[in-house]
């Protein structure tokens, strides 16, 4: 009987048609319609839910009619009752078992989120996922689905799954954040176990994200942080230098990092940088904590750190971008070439590749050749007339020229359990100094007097080599190791220069204008080079509840304190070479005490080969108050090492006695900071923070120099040297105000900073403290046609500061009986940029239009303010900028 019907069954199917499918994948619907158009039968259906936009692959694509349906059977929830030429299609979910999917929702730092809503296939099922970023779908029929993910602070997402008959699937989807979330709550790294998004972090974090990077078009940073409140740069115009001053401390006590690393500065790890040696060519974002971060970041941190985080992935596939940027430099422009050019003119070029989804490479490369800004002098001073010479009467720039070159290389790994990044970066830069005022000058060998120039020459150069290793592992631990090398070096040159045809003059003739320096060759001016090591081990010890970190950190650094200071044609410094070895253990916990509150102690144990040891606490405390409302308050330690011109810089003679002091003690910092942050969705795309904060700091034994004689000296100069003899008491307040939404940003803030102790003077010799007043302004807005508008404001009130002016009779150590206290202030100033940009060609190329300084800012004065009688004070000059400029940006990215 069975043989008969295999019989029938074949005989039946022998008679019906071969139809062929084209294409061989394609959805349901597409299959029947071919069926129904080819075959001359009739298809009858309700509800078939997404069944019938369900793609599938048919192989063979050609065949029998119930060849093709069985086909449709075997991949989907569908089965077929034939009658006929009618086929009746019904879902056929008994037959097909039934499974669950269970999912986590995180965001980039692996963090759930919560109030995700979750859509299975068009609408079918929904759910949110809850406090823990869970959701669950229970009693699913077997089969192909699609999971569709909003919420309002993160870009929609889709995941495909596959459920399996009374199987359970298991999975994580990680959520990026939307355009408007992103700045407003950004992923960040600086004093957090792992990675946190911004509204989340035990800290303060004031973040400069990649989009207001490219809307300021700035190209250091340097040019970066001049808009921030309360960091002044300090500019030094004829070396083309830029160094840091925050809440009126130098650059000494701020630590600037790249990707967590220390960057050499002049002398040491992480402090005393020029900021105009760092290029913003691959940097995703910069990172601004301010108060004392020694438990976490060690020495050198007492104004707090600035962390520089760089690209590690491709964005799409492949990413190669090119990069135009030219400038004038107030009113000077031209595109000729040396020594008439004039104008500043940038190149970049970008690429990143992935060459798996987990493996990412790339690299950058950028010249920036800034011509100087001449202002009122002649540039290099060369022949205008061979017949009748002209020299001109003020030979050099008011800024000096200046070219930089700029390469970084990468390549990364990124996983759950192994995250591996490898980065290089060199820098290399070459300026001159012009000697200002030709000077007549006899070539001893011709015996002739010729019109001669000095120039001086600078060349820096740095390479870093950076390895960072973390990742999970042993029932949720998570470590991270970081390793550094590092050499950053700035050399000097003294020539004389002809100026009949511009030649360099024989070393042996010597300088114009003095008698005893002769010209040199190539000198360290500062140098600095070393291996830095960091890591760390956290270690939940109840979930979610207790946490425990643990960390070392090694920096062996030679420093080379060379030419600082110079009187008239002397060096005042004879180069000194030292080694400094100083490491740490550190560590701390964060305990979720309840869903309100965190806690977060820490204590870390510094040890220096030369110096003393010292230690650093700390204690963070976050109070949620509710969804909108948190209170942070932050108190922290950290210690400043001597650098080694304090320590080791010398020069003795019969009338000069320069020399540092080996005996100093370490700075000790502390802080403490009470923040209020508040945060709320005003409406769809459209988000509300602000923060009110108030800090105060203290830091005993200040590092000063001082000039003393003892009793039956003879010298002309008493001893200059450098002591502990000085206090610092600051305070700031400060109030931010950001509205984000998918149209525009805007971002207030205004500040009170007042101090009491300066550089060059005791804590003691002051009544009160001294205070200053900043406010700032960010707006950018996309119009129709997508314009894009940025403007950047900026002020500052005036700057107040004590000086000590000797006063009496010469005491018997040759010391006066006193001084006299004059306060002096700065100028007031304003700072605005601004400028329109637009994208052609599907984004490909985008065109940027903005002019800096609007106010025509250049130099501010410095003076006595009501000076005792008799007392005029001196006015002094501070470079700013060199005024008004104008720029056009042109971008194009190959695969965008």
């Amino acid at each position: 009987m069975l043989c008969c019907l295999l019989f029938l069954h074949s005989s039946l199917q022998a008679q019906e048609p071969v139809i062929s499918i084209s294409p061989q994948t394609l959805e349901v619907k597409a299959v029947l319609d071919q069926l129904q158009q080819k075959g001359g039968i009739n298809f009858m259906y309700s509800d078939l839910g997404n069944e019938l936009s369900r793609k599938i692959t048919l192989s063979p694509a050609s065949g029998a009619i119930s060849a093709l349906l069985q086909q449709l059977t075997n991949q989907t929830n569908l089965s077929f009752h034939r009658s006929g030429n009618t086929i009746a299609i019904k879902l056929s979910v008994a037959d097909k078992g039934k499974g669950t999917v269970q999912g986590v929702v995180t965001d980039a730092a692996r963090l759930p989120v919560a109030g995700v809503t979750v859509t299975l296939s068009g609408g079918q099922r929904i759910t949110v996922t809850d406090e823990q970023g869970r959701f669950t779908f229970k009693e699913l029929p077997v089969g192909k689905y699609t999971l569709q993910l909003t919420h309002v602070s993160y870009a929609d997402k889709q995941q495909q799954l596959t459920i399996s008959n009374g199987k359970t699937s298991n999975i994580q989807i990680v959520l990026s954040p939307s355009e408007a979330s992103s700045a407003m709550n950004p992923v960040v790294v600086t004093g957090q176990y792992r990675p946190q998004s911004l509204n989340k972090s035990i800290y303060r974090v004031e973040v400069i994200d990649k989009k207001q990077i490219q809307n300021m078009a700035v190209s250091t940073v340097a040019e970066l942080l001049k808009q921030q409140l309360n960091i002044e740069i300090e500019n030094q115009s004829g070396l083309g230098r830029a160094k840091i001053r925050v809440l009126g401390l130098n650059s000494q006590y701020m630590k600037i990092l790249m990707d967590n690393i220390p960057i050499a500065g002049d002398e040491n790890m992480g402090s005393d940088v020029d900021l105009s040696t760092i290029s913003l060519d691959d940097v995703e974002r910069v990172e601004i904590v301010k108060g004392a971060m020694g438990v976490e970041y060690g020495a050198n941190s007492i104004s707090g750190v600035i962390n520089i985080i760089t690209k590690k992935t491709s964005r799409n596939k492949t990413d190669l971008t090119f990069e135009l940027q030219e400038e004038t430099v107030r009113n000077e422009y031209n595109l000729s070439g040396k020594p008439e050019a004039k104008g500043r003119h940038i190149q970049r070029m970008n690429l990143s590749h992935k060459l798996k989804d987990n493996l990412s490479i790339g690299g950058s490369v950028s010249r920036d050749q800034f011509n100087g800004y001449w202002g009122e002098r002649e540039g290099a001073g060369l022949i205008l007339d061979a017949i009748d010479p002209y020299y001109p009467p003020q030979r050099g720039y008011e800024w000096s020229p200046k070219i930089s070159w700029n390469g970084n290389a990468y390549i990364s790994r990124t996983g759950k359990r192994l995250n591996l990044f490898y980065k290089f970066n060199y820098f290399t830069s070459q300026l001159t100094n012009y000697g200002q005022v030709p000077t007549g000058f006899l070539l001893k060998d011709e015996q002739i007097i010729i019109n001669a120039g000095v120039n001086n020459d600078y060349r820096n150069e740095r390479y870093n080599q950076h390895l960072s290793i973390r990742g999970d592992f042993w029932k949720d631990a998570y470590y991270s190791v970081d390793v550094s090398l590092q050499k950053n070096g700035l050399e000097h040159r003294r020539q004389a220069i002809n100026l009949e045809d511009n030649s360099v003059l024989d070393k042996s003739y010597g300088i114009p204008g003095s008698e005893r320096l002769k010209a040199t060759d190539w000198q360290k001016y500062y140098q600095s080079q070393g291996f830095y090591a960091k890591g760390t081990l956290l270690k939940p010890i109840v979930t979610d509840k207790l946490d425990y970190n643990l960390g070392f950190e090694m920096d062996n650094t030679t420093g080379n304190q060379g030419y600082t200071s110079w009187f008239n044609d002397v060096s005042l410094s004879t180069p000194v070479e030292k080694t400094l070895f100083t490491g740490a253990a550190y560590s701390s916990f964060e305990w979720n005490v309840s869903k309100k509150i965190m806690v977060r102690p820490g204590f870390r144990v510094n040890y220096s080969s030369h110096l003393h040891m010292r230690t650093n606490q700390s204690v963070t405390t976050r109070y949620r108050l509710n969804d909108r409302n948190d209170l942070r308050l932050i108190v922290g330690t950290s210690t400043r090492f001597p650098n080694y011109e304090e320590l080791y810089s010398w020069f003795v003679d019969a009338v000069h006695d320069y020399r540092g002091n080996p005996d100093l003690r370490p700075e000790y910092g502390k802080s403490a900071e009470l923040q209020w942050a508040h945060h709320r969705e005003l409406k769809s795309n459209l988000r509300l923070e602000t923060s009110l904060s108030s800090l105060f700091q203290h830091i005993n034994d200040r590092i000063v120099s001082i000039t003393y004689r003892e009793p039956g000296q003879t010298q002309l100069t008493g001893r200059n040297t450098y002591t502990n003899e000085n206090k610092y008491n600051g305070l700031l307040n400060q109030l931010n105000i950001n509205l984000v939404s998918d149209k525009f940003n805007i971002a207030l803030a205004g500040s009170v900073l007042a101090y009491r102790g300066d550089d060059d003077a005791t804590a003691n010799n002051y009544k009160g403290f001294l205070s200053t007043t900043q406010g700032s302004a960010q707006f950018t807005y996309v119009f129709p046609l997508a314009i894009r508008v940025a403007v950047f404001y900026r002020y500052v009130g005036r700057q107040p500061m004590y000086s000590f002016i000797p006063q009496g009779p010469i005491g018997p150590d040759l010391q006066p009986a006193g001084y006299l206290k004059v306060l002096n202030k700065t100028d007031a100033y304003h700072n605005m940029d601004c400028n329109i940009a637009r994208s052609f060609w599907k984004e490909k190329l985008d065109l940027r239009l903005g002019v800096r300084d609007l106010f025509d800012v250049r130099d501010i004065s410095y003076k006595a303010i009501d000076p005792p009688p008799g007392i005029t004070g001196q006015t002094q000059t501070i470079r700013l900028f060199y005024g008004r400029s104008y720029f056009v940006k042109l971008s194009y990215n190959l695969f965008n």
